[in-house]
């Protein structure tokens, strides 16, 4: 002990953990070791408690949890999720006096994992770490491999979620989409990957092309989009400059939108553009001509054929697209998709949209088979 405090200064009093760190300096060991005890939760009290309140009951995320909390997002997860298992009626797994799974506690965490469940549930389900999860998936993969049993369902059965941890191959297809200017609700329904994953993977591509000086296509260097990319959800070209030459025409804003199948929202910022760009030469627009409350409904109905919808006018612009501009074909390819995909039935939808675009019911001429012994000059009298 002389040679202890001449060498590392020791209060007296110390606790037998600041001896034993001391230790070392002087090459000193003891025979005594001290009980190897689990990663406790580093979140806990009354920040514990704000931060289970911020996620279950105000519905924040959790990476937004952890910015208020100050934090490290997988840090207050664990935390919240083990306080949650408690709050939502669940049993933890078990644990022994050193903080470690028991065999009881092990078999349950397989067991769920045998299931197909997602790590987040498992984690509320039996109050264990991510990385518990993970390492217990990882060596009871490598058991079952070994006795040549069946292996694991993969997490959620295979479907992705927010919580699945993607491949490199599957973040690099990801990245790969963004880079062409898609958005992330488009790179998600390409790739199968979740939605939330794919804005995570936009926004850290979105700093590391800052720091290089790049720029998504279509974004400015903060990521936001400034042009849309040619794609079906983009208004064409086309039906701008017919929108513009109907408001040039005095057809109210709605009536002309149907009429060039742009969404209403769309219209009125398009028409505002316009109004503007106007305004620039020292031009105005005009007036519009009111039909009145008899032709005025009729008009609107006359105009209408697409049900409002973003899904709707995307189809139709992805079949004007196939189509090559065919606007006709286009229409009637749209009218039979909608029906299809509604369980209508295609042939009467298909009528309906002849009838709307002014085809009409005429008599059938039913007539009879000449008859020789009844001419009249040659022509059959039944066709008289």
């Amino acid at each position: 002990m002389d040679a202890l405090n001449s060498a590392v200064p020791v209060e007296p009093g110390s606790a037998d953990g600041s001896l034993r760190s001391a230790a070392p300096a002087v090459v000193m060991t003891s025979a005594r070791k001290a009980p190897h005890r689990a990663k406790q939760m580093a979140l806990h009290g009354s920040l514990l408690d704000r931060a289970v309140h911020l996620f279950d009951v105000d519905g924040l995320s959790m990476e937004a949890v952890a910015r208020e909390i100050g934090m490290s997002a997988p840090t207050v997860q664990n935390a919240v999720y083990a306080a949650l298992c408690a709050k939502r009626g669940h049993r933890p797994a078990e644990r022994d006096d050193n903080g470690y799974l028991t065999t009881v506690g092990r078999d349950r965490l397989r067991e769920l994992l045998r299931k197909g469940m997602k790590h987040v549930d498992i984690q509320i389900r039996l109050a264990v770490s991510a990385g518990t999860v993970s390492n217990e998936r990882r060596a009871y993969s490598a058991d079952l491999k070994l006795r040549g049993k069946r292996p694991l369902p993969l997490p959620n059965h295979g479907e992705a979620y927010s919580g699945l941890r993607i491949t490199n191959a599957q973040r690099k297809e990801v990245e790969a989409h963004l880079l062409t200017g898609l958005g992330s609700t488009k790179v998600s329904v390409l790739t199968g990957v979740s939605k939330t994953v794919c804005v995570r993977i936009r926004l850290k591509l979105v700093a590391r092309l800052k720091r290089k000086g790049e720029l998504l296509a279509g974004c400015d260097a903060n990521g936001r989009r400034v042009k849309l990319v040619d794609q079906a959800a983009r208004v064409p070209d086309a039906d701008i400059e017919r929108f513009r030459a109907l408001l040039l025409d005095q057809v109210p804003v709605k009536r002309a939108a149907l009429m060039a199948n742009i969404g209403s929202s769309s219209a009125y910022r398009l028409r505002d553009v316009f109004r503007a760009e106007l305004a620039s030469r020292g031009e105005e627009l005009p007036g519009i001509k009111k039909l009145g409350r008899v032709h005025g409904p009729v008009a609107d109905a006359r105009a209408t054929w697409l049900p409002k919808g973003r899904k709707n006018y995307v189809l139709y612009r992805e079949k004007m697209l196939e189509t090559g501009g065919n606007a006709a074909l286009a229409r009637r390819l749209t009218v039979l998709a909608i029906a299809e995909r509604d369980g209508d039935d295609p042939y009467l939808a298909e009528q309906f949209d002849r009838m709307k675009r002014g085809a009409g019911l005429v008599e059938r001429f039913d007539y009879r088979r000449s008859d020789p012994s009844l001419t009249l000059g040659g022509v059959s009298a039944g066709m008289l």
